[in-house]
């Protein structure tokens, strides 16, 4: 039923858009073979990039009348590089970024809605909830290729079976405690909202929802903090103040049993530690799963683009079962092609971030989502390492973001 809703929204997206974002005639940029360039611009890395890149030979190799052109950008750089160049016409084709940005992004005319070249039925081959995350306000702004969210990872020499419940996460990290050797059952970045999501949403609190409204005040929102704030000062069970260096120390050192990160933590990890990942941990009071963010990594078209049927072309192929599973045997990436998971090569690593994603929830892609990270952030960093109180903070931080939003 899902399904067929999704496709009614899509073909009504089509209708309303068909008048306005038709494609547009290709333009004289080509190659010395006549060939129209595709411009792509990316922010991979490592085994992530590699496999990109052989999934453009592969469709470069596959056709001669397009030929796709990869450039990477760094990933500090990259939002702001959109923002600024596409409007002079200085930016890409397309391009590969979360989808959190899109409402910003369509509010300013800088991406193209993609409705009326999706056909309904395509979008049946990914994972639904990575293609409603690129919805924005009754429009398609690009195709997934990839989502990532935070795990758990454990050390398989102390931890055999990883915890099912947050009362047995907190057990089991107590006893693999011990504060004077600085040796912790748990560790993650948790002054960070991103990090912390998870359990603000297990404890069935948000932040802001898809109307805009915000929810640091809400009962669940203020639970979810004091639980994050009693595993530091109650429970002792994490570390004050953690950063990403930090974390893959403590791991690789094994003074950190547990570790909530993502997939990108998987080349950081010690060859000398027996580790495994599994799901996040039910909440005990809710019956809630704990829930982090998601993000739906995306190919998206530059409105500015000069050859459209073509740069979609490019990006159905990228996001299709040939591109997918060079993606994700090469590069390991969890994609968003559900086809790919049953005919490819996977790992149980990966098919446990496959069952996260059903248990997460998507990043909110409206363009107030801007305002939020940094006072909640703050908000955050004053409740787990100044034990401060959670209402208070949060309230405080709303009233922040409802000032900024006027």
């Amino acid at each position: 039923m899902r399904t067929a809703c999704l496709h009614a929204f899509v073909a009504l997206c089509c209708l309303l858009l068909a008048g306005s974002c038709g494609p547009s005639a290709s333009d004289t940029q080509t190659t010395a073979d006549g060939a129209t360039r595709i411009t792509l611009w990316h922010a991979y890395r490592a085994e992530e990039e590699t496999a990109l890149l052989a999934a453009v030979d592969a469709f470069n190799d596959s056709r001669k009348d397009i030929h796709v052109e990869a450039l990477k950008i760094p990933y500090q750089a990259f939002a702001d590089k959109i923002t600024n160049a596409i409007p002079r016409d200085n930016g890409p084709d397309l391009f590969i970024f979360a989808h959190d940005r899109i409402g910003d992004w369509a509010e300013a005319d800088l991406i193209e809605p993609i409705s009326i070249w999706a056909e309904p039925t395509d979008l049946d081959q990914y994972i639904e909830s990575t293609v409603r995350a690129l919805v924005y306000k009754k429009a398609l702004y690009g195709l997934p290729l990839t989502f990532k969210s935070v795990a758990l990872f454990y050390n398989t020499d102390l931890i055999p079976q990883p915890p099912s419940t947050d009362q047995e996460m907190v057990e089991m990290a107590s006893r693999l405690t011990d504060t004077s050797k600085k040796t912790y059952g748990l560790a993650y970045a948790n002054s960070q909202l991103y990090f912390t999501a998870a359990f603000i949403h297990g404890f069935g609190g948000q932040t802001l929802d898809i109307d805009g409204k915000l929810h640091l005040t809400d009962p669940g929102t203020v639970e979810g903090m004091r639980f994050c704030q009693e595993l530091v000062h109650k429970h002792k069970v994490v570390p004050g103040d953690v950063d990403g260096s930090m974390l893959t120390n403590l791991f690789n050192s094994g003074r950190a049993a547990m570790v909530i990160n993502g997939p990108w933590f998987i080349g950081e990890i010690s060859k000398d530690i027996n580790w495994s990942v599994a799901v996040l941990p039910t909440i005990s009071s809710t019956g809630k799963p704990a829930a982090p963010f998601f993000g739906s990594e995306a190919v998206m078209m530059s409105r500015r683009s000069k050859h459209k049927r073509q740069t979609f072309e490019v990006m159905r192929f990228l996001a299709g079962p040939e591109s997918s599973t060079i993606r994700l045997q090469q590069g390991g990436v969890p994609v968003a092609h559900k086809g790919t998971w049953d005919t490819a090569r996977v790992d149980p690593v990966q098919r446990t971030f496959r069952k996260q994603i059903d248990r997460a929830i998507f990043m909110p892609n409206i363009s107030d989502m801007r305002f939020v990270w940094e006072p909640t952030d703050q908000a955050i960093q004053r409740i787990v390492k100044k034990n401060a109180t959670p209402a208070d903070e949060l309230a405080t931080a709303q009233e922040r973001i409802e000032a900024s939003r006027r």
